[in-house]
């Protein structure tokens, strides 16, 4: 299917499409017809059969659902493109992980050409099937675009990830995300709050794959609000944090749950005050002739509501260093309990084995074919 043929049908009923942006899809070759209602939409649909409906609707959790399903049982097979603002993401969640849609961020106008070309070129495949076009060359095809666009993917997810290594302030991060196909459920974010700590985490999502790699996108945006709004969202502790994003996933009824390690390093007092939301293997901290794990508990987020979650706040050395890891590492780890695995782990820190690098080596990480579940290594250092 070539963009000269194909008819897009845009409701807009947030008004997001300018000229500027019609311009931008008009010159890609694409016939837009817009109606400013989901009702005129389903007429339209019926009666001109579109290649793509384009949603830019202003609350995507509000009947969206419903509405979807009454296209579903006029074409089953149109694709569905939401244009969504980041704040809006979380609450499109529900009706993303249907499956039944794709969706781009208003202002990525990039981005959202080659969301519409993806899905013409998806909904194109189809169509050639129901024409009875041999069943080997369209799976074949098929798999060629499902890679392209898992890497496609892996290169959106990469751009989320923070800058690495880095140092801010006098805190050195440093991380790597070893997936066990393309995409990962593993997540790692960190920044200065406007008081001039450094919040960081290692999150991971249950499950692997695009499902799980599709909630680090939620966890990316939620990361946003709280380095833009922290001041305002009065979130005192680490633990008022997990309690906060436990709830913005609950509202998102995810089928997944989430494992978090947090912690806010204040470097002029020496402190780190931390929470952990189930996450394991334990962090290691190692300082002044000192290794050991550092208490581990709570529940997952996104699983249960009125969840209590626990801040301890211990001293840090002059000299630091924070290990972490996803508990992926233990796929691969030759040891045969679980005790001796973490034995293991920490034997290597004690040891010196303290950078990314060095661990992932060690540990054998950089072999994708011995990794059946995501694995994520993460340090953070103090530098003087």
């Amino acid at each position: 299917m070539t963009a000269g043929s194909s008819d897009i049908l845009v409701i807009d009923t947030a008004n997001r499409i300018d000229q500027y942006v019609r311009q931008r899809l008009l010159s890609s070759g694409f016939n837009l017809h817009t109606v400013a209602a989901e009702d005129e939409s389903l007429s339209y649909i019926r009666h001109h059969n579109p290649d793509l409906l384009l949603v830019c609707q202003g609350n995507p959790s509000n009947g969206l659902l419903g509405f979807v399903k009454e296209i579903r049982a006029i074409r089953l097979q149109l694709p569905i493109v939401l244009l969504l603002t980041a704040e809006e993401l979380p609450l499109a969640v529900p009706v993303l992980e249907q499956g039944v849609m794709d969706y781009a961020l208003v202002g990525a106008d990039d981005l959202l050409l080659y969301v519409i070309h993806r899905n013409l070129r998806y909904s194109g495949i189809d169509r050639r099937v129901q024409r009875h076009a041999p069943v080997s060359d369209d799976i074949e095809e098929k798999l060629k675009l499902l890679v392209l666009d898992q890497q496609a993917g892996f290169r959106v997810q990469h751009s989320m990830m923070p800058e690495s290594p880095i140092t801010i302030g006098n805190v050195r991060l440093d991380h790597r995300i070893f997936p066990s196909l393309i995409l990962s459920g593993d997540f790692v974010d960190y920044f200065a709050l406007p008081d001039g700590r450094v919040l960081f985490y290692l999150a991971d999502v249950s499950g692997h794959g695009a499902s799980s790699a599709f909630v680090t996108v939620l966890l990316r945006s939620l990361s946003r609000r709280l380095e833009m709004e922290f001041s305002s969202l009065g979130l005192a502790h680490t633990s008022d944090i997990l309690t906060w994003v436990n709830d913005e996933l609950l509202r998102c009824e995810l089928e997944h749950h989430v494992t978090m390690f947090l912690g806010i390093i204040d470097t002029p007092a020496q402190q780190m005050e931390y929470s952990n939301a189930a996450h394991f293997p334990a962090a290691i901290l190692s300082g002044d002739g000192d290794t050991d794990f550092l208490q581990f508990g709570g529940r997952p987020l996104g699983l249960f509501k009125n969840v209590e979650y626990v801040s301890k706040t211990l001293h840090l050395p002059d000299s630091y260093t924070l290990v972490m890891f996803s508990d992926g590492v233990f796929e691969i780890m030759p040891q045969e309990t679980l005790k001796d695995k973490e034995a293991h782990l920490l034997s290597l820190v004690k040891c010196g084995t303290r950078n990314v690098e060095a661990l992932a080596n060690h540990l054998g990480v950089n072999d994708r074919s011995h990794r059946p579940d995501d694995i994520a290594v993460f340090t953070v250092a103090g530098v003087r």
